[in-house]
């Protein structure tokens, strides 16, 4: 539940692979975020336009849509949604396009959690949502 009335930070998490959906799900949650998932771009899009959530972290390589597409499209509906990519390909080009393409923050996989945590509760505080409790 919320506090004094205000909406938790809401997190969609998109990437093909239901473990990192799961692992992220779970430790966000914990952490005092609205977690939503989705396991493909097409689904991703979807979830996006019901829920408007603050951040999105986003893998690249997916089958369909992949998330460099997911990435546009996301901003063009909201260019204010601040986006994590995250990416098993740590290879420069790949880096350049995410972030020229609207990304806020790139993560490699295996991704840091932690890290991961200080980047989400930075954009939270920057925006007065709250947490748990």
């Amino acid at each position: 539940m919320a506090q004094e009335g205000k909406e938790l930070m809401k997190i969609l998490v998109v990437d093909d692979e239901q473990p990192i959906c799961e692992l992220l799900d779970e430790f966000l949650s914990i952490q005092g975020f609205d977690v939503t998932t989705a396991d493909n771009g097409k689904a991703a899009l979807s979830k996006f336009r019901d829920l408007t959530p603050h951040a999105v972290i986003l893998d690249i390589k997916m089958p369909g849509i992949n998330g460099i597409e997911v990435l546009h499209k996301i901003k063009e509906i909201n260019g204010d949604t601040n986006i994590i990519v995250l990416s098993a390909f740590g290879d420069a080009g790949t880096r350049e396009t995410a972030l020229k393409g609207g990304a806020d923050y790139y993560m490699e996989k295996p991704m840091d959690l932690e890290c991961l945590l200080r980047v989400l509760k930075e954009w939270r505080d920057s925006r007065s949502v709250p947490a748990l409790g």
